[in-house]
């Protein structure tokens, strides 16, 4: 069931709810009925008003005094009008309302009704004002997200750019029959994340296709100073991911795991089923000196957080980081 079905939902049975509460303790006759659902129903109009139009137009503007009126006013309206045209116009027949007590015993379920109303207008407009208030705070924190995501989307680790594109001007130099294919390769990936990767979801073909030549360019590059392993199986078919998902763990390794001092080893393993990615990554680690050039566009930091906004209770993350090795299992459900 998507978001708004949900929200549909929840909003339609909270209003049945507060309306059935004047059938479930219903007053002394059936007029007064009426008129009880009908100041339940204003209590609900108020809410989606004061939720939908008041509080984004005249709180988050901080027009407080304009504000403050207009609630005066709605108050008024929707609290001591109607419960005055009620007993100003006591039906026939309801008789227990005002006898045997007099003026007394009108006056008594008079004010109770006010201060009813009162309790039912203070509850709508604190509870429309705070959920408001909190989806306007997950609407900024989206837009936040949504803005990093999109920068961080938006480039290609300066770093491996130069570096694949040394790589190919040396095989030019030697005439290497790799020259053409790689760069292909490496159009193919820029053309991706120009084209692909502003949005939310994207084909796990063209996903897998762009990891593909990444890891491609990566072995060309580093030729025989590293052993990378990499396999796939399943079917990419007619499934989705988010852009870029699983590019940071794969760049990470063969950030922190190559020097053609030492021995480095890759293992890479990436598997598909009906529901499900699976992702396994394997570094040696290897002593390093960073230069800012070295930073990765997004790193693991950045990856977790798009985890979790992308995939909430949809993934399992696991990374462990030794003295002499760093793995990553991530298992996704991409359904």
């Amino acid at each position: 069931m998507s978001t708004l079905k949900k929200n549909i939902l929840f909003h339609s049975i909270g209003i049945l709810v507060f309306l059935s509460i004047p059938v479930i303790f219903p007053p002394y006759s059936q007029p007064f009925l009426i008129k009880e659902i009908e100041s339940f129903v204003l209590i609900v109009l108020f809410f989606y008003l004061n939720y939908y139009y008041l509080v984004p137009n005249f709180y988050f503007k901080k027009q407080y005094i304009s504000y403050g009126g207009i609630l005066m006013v709605l108050f008024f309206f929707i609290t001591i009008i109607p419960v005055f045209m009620l007993y100003s116009h006591t039906p026939e027949g309801s008789k227990g309302w005002v006898e045997p007590h007099g003026m007394r015993g009108f006056l008594s379920p008079f004010y109770s009704d006010i201060k009813r109303n009162l309790l039912l207008f203070a509850t709508a407009f604190f509870a429309s004002i705070a959920f408001r208030i909190n989806d306007h705070l997950k609407k900024l924190n989206q837009e936040k997200i949504n803005a990093e995501l999109s920068y961080l989307k938006a480039q290609i680790n300066p770093h491996f750019l130069f570096n694949t594109l040394n790589s190919i001007y040396s095989l030019a130099i030697v005439k290497s029959e790799k020259t053409a294919t790689s760069i292909v390769k490496l159009s193919g990936m820029m053309r991706y994340v120009i084209s692909e990767t502003s949005k939310k979801f994207v084909s796990l073909e063209k996903e897998m296709n762009y990891i593909d030549s990444y890891i491609d360019l990566q072995k060309i590059r580093l030729g025989e100073t590293a052993i990378v392993n990499y396999s796939f199986n399943g079917d990419v078919k007619d499934k989705l991911i988010a852009p870029l998902m699983l590019i940071p763990f794969i760049e990470n390794a063969f950030k922190h795991g190559v020097n053609p001092e030492e021995p480095s080893q890759i293992d890479i393993q990436l598997s598909v089923s009906e529901t499900n990615l699976y992702l396994h990554v394997f570094n040696l680690k290897v002593p390093h000196r960073f230069s800012k050039a070295d930073h990765s566009g997004f790193g693991l930091e950045n990856a977790r957080n798009q985890l979790v906004y992308l995939y909430p209770g949809k993934h399992q993350l696991k990374i462990d980081d030794t003295a002499f090795s760093f793995t990553v299992n991530l298992n996704i459900n991409i359904t």
